[in-house]
């Protein structure tokens, strides 16, 4: 199986949103797992061992894949163009400085980093602005692809209109737009750790179990059930309640920093503004 559509993030841009809701529709197969990080990570691998991560759908009409670290690779756009020219390549932006913060709360979850402030973090590792500097990444991919083969949405227009944005996605697949996926307006991936991580495991697992059989809609269905959803929401302990906001300044710091790049991005996209342009300071979070 082959991919027809390449997810390249950016990390903390609601990818596992986008590849959670393509993998519900039925034109759509999706990898296993979601991000395979080949034309990052894992190139020396071989076409072989990449396309091996796509199980055959029967209805499906084309593959998907999305891996964030594709985003600011310098060599992944150039691996991608070799290996299918013809290929779409869907990224998902956000706020930079948002961006930066969730990326802080990330590590922590995944246990690189004990709990600290954002500054801490910021000082410890130069990635949170380095995958924010938009203009210049995505550019290496417009230097690599065509526009007509590149779409570029916002996580915060997902967040207003989840619907449409959805039938964006499906249409620049060449799916059926009007297939109403059962999961949009489902939350993925959070900034929260488990108080009972075997619980979270055993949870993910059985709905992992479901979603390989094509049984989204009921898992959905399930999740929402009161039992369910009350056990879901009591085994959450929210990273944003521990860790203190980032700083005003903090904030003004940032965003003079990626002040050129986001220039950068929009006259790349062709676009007056960004969703988050005239995001207050105090919004930052």
């Amino acid at each position: 199986m082959r991919p027809g559509v390449i997810g390249i993030g950016a990390q903390k841009c609601a990818s596992s949103w986008l590849h959670a809701v393509a993998g519900t529709h039925p034109e759509i197969g999706t990898s296993e797992p979601k991000e395979v990080d080949f034309f990052s990570y894992y190139f020396d691998r071989g076409y072989r061992w990449y396309e091996g991560h796509f199980a055959q759908t029967p209805k499906a009409k084309v593959y998907f894949e999305s891996s964030p670290s594709y985003f600011y690779d310098p060599r992944t756009p150039g691996r991608v163009h070799a290996y299918g020219a013809d290929l779409r390549v869907l990224a998902m932006l956000r706020d930079p400085v948002k961006r930066a913060f969730s990326n802080h709360m990330h590590e922590i979850i995944q246990g690189h980093i004990p709990p600290c402030p954002f500054e801490d973090g910021l000082a410890n590792n130069p990635t949170y602005v380095d995958q924010g500097r938009y203009g210049t990444h995505l550019a290496r991919w417009y230097d690599a692809f065509p526009a007509d083969q590149m779409l570029v949405l916002f996580a915060e227009d997902i967040a207003v209109d989840a619907g449409a944005s959805a039938r964006t996605v499906f249409g620049f697949f060449g799916v059926d737009p009007e297939f109403d996926s059962p999961i949009l307006l489902e939350r993925r991936n959070e900034s929260d750790r488990a108080r009972l991580p075997a619980l979270r495991a055993g949870l993910r697992a059985g709905g992992d179990w479901m979603r390989r059989r094509g049984l989204e809609p009921a898992l959905a269905r399930i999740k929402q059930a009161g039992p369910v959803s009350s056990l879901l929401n009591a085994n959450k302990v929210e990273i944003r309640d521990e860790i203190p906001p980032m700083r005003a300044e903090t904030v003004a710091r940032l965003t003079e920093t990626f002040a050129p790049e986001m220039e950068r991005l929009r006259q790349i996209l062709g676009r007056d503004s960004l969703p988050w342009d005239a995001r207050p300071v105090a919004a930052a979070q």
